[in-house]
């Protein structure tokens, strides 16, 4: 067990993409920390929002975080507007009518991402399209003062939804949904994010290209996250991913041979990557790299 909440939720985020099972299973553990660490509620609440809904679609299991936490939020009350925001994504995953919401329009958002997250692990999709869309009006008709962070909650939303999707067997309409979310992520990534923002978005769009097939497509954003790392001296750990997806996207377009370069230049920029946790996730990526290559 780790000695810390927050050791135990750093790495709960760093291990829930590849084994998702272990972390779920895990959160109980979590709690159990809460009595020494009740200042961590809230990013507790966040990561138990993510994992329930967003990649499980399971209200009842968030709710019974909530309830465990009770006495624990009667004191921590920072926390409680992401109990709020997580309440009311449940209402709308359950199709329950949720009045008007009385929390900021960037919360609002928050929690439909997460409910459009949970139906698309259902394999609800036109719901989960339906919530994407509500979401992306609720963000353009915020008030001014909170319009950049209401599009900033929007674009995250699109680019879980997006990543969730990117998992999932393909069919015609789970990729239409992908690369909606996708775009609409990078769309508004570049009206309010950082270069940082839109290069990662760029990524994504190389993943999601390369998960169809369409090779030509995948170059293109890969060769656009690229740019942006060499045009803002980005870090060893970006350039890292941004190679991965130009690999990727030239073993779809099948050039193998370039594709098995850049992977060796991947491993050249592993051992530059001073962050324990980064460096372990980048090695992992690598190594199913490899076994792509390989199959």
């Amino acid at each position: 067990m780790m000695a810390t909440l927050a050791e135990f939720i750093e790495q709960a985020w760093n291990d829930h993409v590849d084994d998702l099972a272990g972390v779920t299973s895990r959160l109980d553990q979590g709690l159990s920390l809460l009595d020494r660490f009740p200042e961590q509620l809230g990013d507790f609440l966040q990561l138990a929002e993510h994992v329930h809904l967003a990649h499980h679609g399971n209200p009842d299991a968030l709710q019974a975080v909530l309830d465990r936490v009770t006495p624990v939020l009667a004191v921590q009350v920072d926390a409680k507007p992401f109990a709020d925001r997580a309440r009311l994504a449940m209402k709308l995953l359950r199709d329950e009518a949720c009045g008007e919401p009385l929390l900021p329009t960037p919360a609002v958002v928050r929690a439909h991402g997460a409910a459009a997250c949970g139906f698309i692990a259902r394999g609800e999709f036109p719901k989960a399209r339906r919530l994407l869309q509500s979401a992306t009006s609720l963000a353009r008709d915020a008030a001014v003062a909170i319009r950049t962070d209401a599009k900033k909650a929007l674009a995250a939303s699109c680019n879980n939804a997006a990543t969730v999707l990117l998992d999932l067997p393909r069919s015609p309409e789970v990729d239409a949904l992908m690369f909606e979310a996708a775009a609409l992520s990078r769309s508004t990534w570049g009206e309010i994010g950082t270069w940082l923002n839109v290069e990662r978005a760029e990524y994504l769009l190389a993943l999601c290209a390369s998960a169809v097939g369409d090779g030509p497509r995948a170059v293109e954003h890969a060769q656009l996250c690229e740019s942006i790392c060499e045009t803002n001296s980005a870090d060893a750990f970006e350039i890292f991913f941004a190679r991965e997806a130009m690999a990727k996207a030239l073993l779809t377009s099948g050039d193998r041979h370039a594709a098995d370069k850049d992977s060796q230049r991947m491993q050249a920029l592993l051992m530059q990557i001073a962050d324990e946790g980064q460096r372990a996730q980048a090695s992992s990526t690598l190594d199913k790299l490899i076994a792509l290559m390989k199959a």
